[in-house]
């Protein structure tokens, strides 16, 4: 019989954060957890401070190419488009992407990842998704317009454990099941009164 290795904690961080450097920088295999000092984890984990910013701002982008291609927007709009992403300060109040013409539209971005990475939301990221649907359809107080008669969008990253995390949640959530709308690639978006999501794959 073999004896099962117990969990040890130091041991499991020292695996995933070499692993994490020599397969993402194509470093050599070696300890370079032990050669953290604490100031060095400091400046580690100031340096990581933005990394949901960061990974919110890639998706942005990336729903305002989908959206762009979608919405048939010319060159002009698109460049708008660009800049008023680029230029919206992290965790601000108002939408994460929006256009007043030549169409209008609002949209929040989720990065969400199914709790312990599994395939099913926890509580706070379901309301944190209920909540942004709300903003969406009933607008926010420190929005720059009103979001009432737009079309109205929430991306998400595509993996498919966040497609069937949103399958359970439309399932089971009753103000999701009511107003969230995974439109098909041939669907008409012309619906106001309702959330249309997608899904879009960040570029490098």
């Amino acid at each position: 019989m073999t004896l099962k290795t117990p969990y040890n904690r130091e041991n499991e961080i020292r695996k995933r954060l070499n692993f994490f450097f020599s397969q993402n920088f194509s470093l050599p295999e070696e300890d370079y957890y032990s050669k953290l000092t604490p100031d060095a984890i400091l400046a580690l984990k100031s340096a990581l401070s933005d990394i949901n910013n960061m990974l919110t701002m890639k998706v942005t982008l990336a729903f305002a190419e989908w959206v762009s291609e979608k919405l048939n927007l010319d060159k002009s709009a698109k460049d708008e488009l660009t800049r008023i992403v680029l230029e919206s300060k992290p965790s601000s109040n108002g939408y994460d992407i929006w256009l007043g013409y030549p169409v209008t539209f609002a949209g929040e971005v989720k990065c969400n990842i199914p709790l312990n990475n599994g395939e099913i939301y926890g509580a706070a990221q379901r309301h944190g998704i209920e909540r942004d649907i709300t903003g969406l359809l009933h607008g926010k107080k420190k929005a720059s317009f009103s979001s009432a008669s737009c079309l109205k969008f929430i991306a998400f990253l595509d993996t498919p454990k966040i497609r069937k995390a949103n399958s359970h949640l439309i399932k089971t959530n009753k103000t999701c099941k009511d107003v969230l709308i995974f439109p098909s690639e041939t669907q008409a978006l012309d619906r106001t009164d309702v959330v249309y999501g997608i899904y879009v794959s960040p570029s490098a």
